[in-house]
């Protein structure tokens, strides 16, 4: 472990290197103008203008160079800029040996490079966006969203083992139904590439289990009735069982990871303890959102009761 001493050291060299991109930010205006970039950037990557949204962050990615945060055995820095992540980052990644410096205040490195990746990705450039979700992967190696975009560019580029790989290091860190929605969509296209179209239908089925929405919904049954056109299957013969064990050869769980599971309850619950309601709320529905569907409106049925059985209708 780090002698008091030496930690007080790299504390204060954390200090002084972000005294140093604190400045090398000032001419795009601080961390608010790189929030404003990526804002403007996000906007031109929505209306399907990949090349504004690539051009535009050009004054990050030349402020980027030559930044002053380089590890070293004593520290580690990071850059994870969601708070959920920044909890998962410390259940997985502890290493007693060396301090971990969170520079995510000071420049959120691993949006810049996230969003980089992306514009870049649907530019068709994969050789940029093989360098940007790289970068953004070690910066924040616990964001599933890093991961899976990391996925969809090996999903274009056709490496099938790859896309797989990083699908099931994204489900580790997985948080959102959204992602895990993503998650089994691109695990659905890995088993058609493979003509394994049994894994492929219980990907499909698993997505629903994650969604109420009626597009994806719509997307789900379109792929089921297509792939059941391959096979000889009866899909009201699905059941966990085969599904887990199905999956389970493949390194891969049909929910969310247990540990994600308990650390949003442990951070909620010490929020709540500290009386830090902000917090509180952000956990709480962080854990709301890692339901499924069924138990999402399990719990609604429950609550109606409950309130059905508090104020009974005369």
């Amino acid at each position: 472990m780090l002698s008091i001493e030496d930690a007080k050291n790299q504390e204060d060299l954390f200090q002084i290197k972000s005294a140093i991109m604190s400045k090398k930010l000032e001419e795009i205006g601080g961390r608010k103008g790189v929030m404003e970039i990526l804002s403007l950037s996000l906007d031109a990557y929505k209306n399907k203008d990949y090349e504004k949204s690539l051009k535009i962050l050009e004054p990050l990615m030349q402020a980027l160079k030559e930044h002053p945060f380089v590890t070293s055995d004593a520290v580690s820095y990071v850059a994870v800029s969601d708070e959920m992540e920044w909890v998962l980052y410390q259940h997985f990644y502890q290493n007693p040996s060396q301090q971990i410096k969170n520079v995510s205040l000071v420049c959120p490195m691993d949006w810049i490079y996230r969003q980089y990746a992306l514009a870049a990705l649907d530019l068709g450039d994969y050789s940029t966006a093989l360098k940007g979700v790289t970068e953004a992967i070690q910066w924040n190696p616990s964001s599933a969203k890093c991961r899976i975009l990391y996925a969809m560019l090996c999903s274009a580029e056709g490496h099938w083992e790859n896309l797989r790989k990083e699908i099931v290091s994204a489900m580790k860190y997985t948080y959102r139904s959204s992602d895990m929605i993503h998650c089994f969509r691109f695990l659905k296209d890995y088993f058609i590439n493979k003509k394994m179209y049994k894994e492929a239908v219980y990907c499909s089925f698993l997505r629903s289990r994650f969604s109420s929405s009626s597009d994806v919904l719509l997307e789900i049954v379109g792929d089921m009735a297509m792939l059941l056109k391959k096979i000889d299957f009866d899909y009201k013969s699905i059941n966990d069982d085969d599904m887990i064990e199905s999956c389970k050869k493949y390194g891969i769980t049909i929910g969310f990871n247990p540990e994600v599971i308990a650390v949003a309850q442990s951070s909620y619950e010490d929020a709540f303890l500290a009386k830090d309601s902000g917090r509180a709320a952000y956990f709480a529905q962080i854990m709301e959102d890692l339901k499924t569907e069924q138990e999402k409106r399990d719990a609604a049925y429950l609550r109606q009761l409950f309130e059905n059985h508090r104020n009974p209708v005369s």
